[in-house]
């Protein structure tokens, strides 16, 4: 069953409520991190604001997908996942221990094999795409889980990460998340969007334009270690 707010009542009516509330926050709070001055107080204020949306927006996703019966509903967490792990990346949390670490990373692997699955299910159906989601994407995003899955590994195996290497990290995982939330919204909701406004280019710009400043940062970042213009509370080491 479909949840939309013309057929939701009761419980389901306020989650459904609540997640598209935080879901434009968490696009308006991300666009504005993502473009504002890194380290400076409109990204720290942004960033935290984003960050508590995404993980909202996450977990609420996977509860209306699994009320819904639609398959892959742990795919929700990836966004929470991503978030939570970019966050602590530069702002760790007294609760987040070298075991929640791994139980993150293992959190991804499972995620990134059941996403793997339904993308083989989606190769064999009319269409190639399952619950709307087409089999390359299934196949693209579970391809970066496992990579931020090995991240995390590393990681734990040296025992934390510094330098440009941790500022990429972050940077990055925010960048994806902000993705996820755009792509759903400007493109998995596209038909909701009033035809006046409903401009296929805006849209896809609006819904990419995350995946161009992530391979801008990771490009200045990791490949140029270029970090003039950045504001750190501690020098960054190359």
């Amino acid at each position: 069953m479909r949840v939309t707010f013309a057929t939701a009542t009761g419980l389901a009516l306020v989650v459904l409520a609540f997640h598209f509330s935080v879901g434009l926050v968490a696009i308006v709070a991300g666009s504005i991190a993502m473009t504002a001055r890194k380290g400076g107080a409109w990204h720290r204020k942004s960033g935290v604001v984003f960050s508590y949306a995404m993980i909202a927006l996450g977990i609420t996703a996977s509860g209306i997908a699994f009320y819904e019966g639609k398959p892959g509903f742990e795919s929700g967490l990836l966004a929470s996942y991503l978030v939570l792990t970019a966050y602590t990346t530069v702002r760790p949390l007294p609760a987040i221990t070298r075991r929640v670490d791994i139980a993150l990373m293992i959190l991804a692997l499972v995620i990134a094999v059941a996403g793997y699955r339904l993308g083989v299910i989606a190769l064999g159906l009319p269409g190639k795409e399952i619950g709307g989601a087409p089999a390359g994407m299934l196949f693209f995003l579970n391809t970066i889980i496992v990579l931020a899955a090995i991240g995390d590994f590393r990681m734990i195996r040296a025992g934390g990460i510094q330098g440009t290497r941790r500022l990429a990290r972050h940077l990055w995982r925010m960048c994806f998340g902000l993705f996820i939330a755009t792509g759903s919204f400007f493109l998995g909701q596209m038909r909701f969007i009033p035809k006046p406004i409903r401009i296929l280019p805006l849209l896809y710009i609006l819904a990419i334009g995350p995946l161009v400043v992530l391979l801008y940062w990771l490009w200045r970042v990791r490949l140029r270690k270029q970090l003039r213009g950045l504001v750190t509370v501690n020098p960054i080491e190359t």
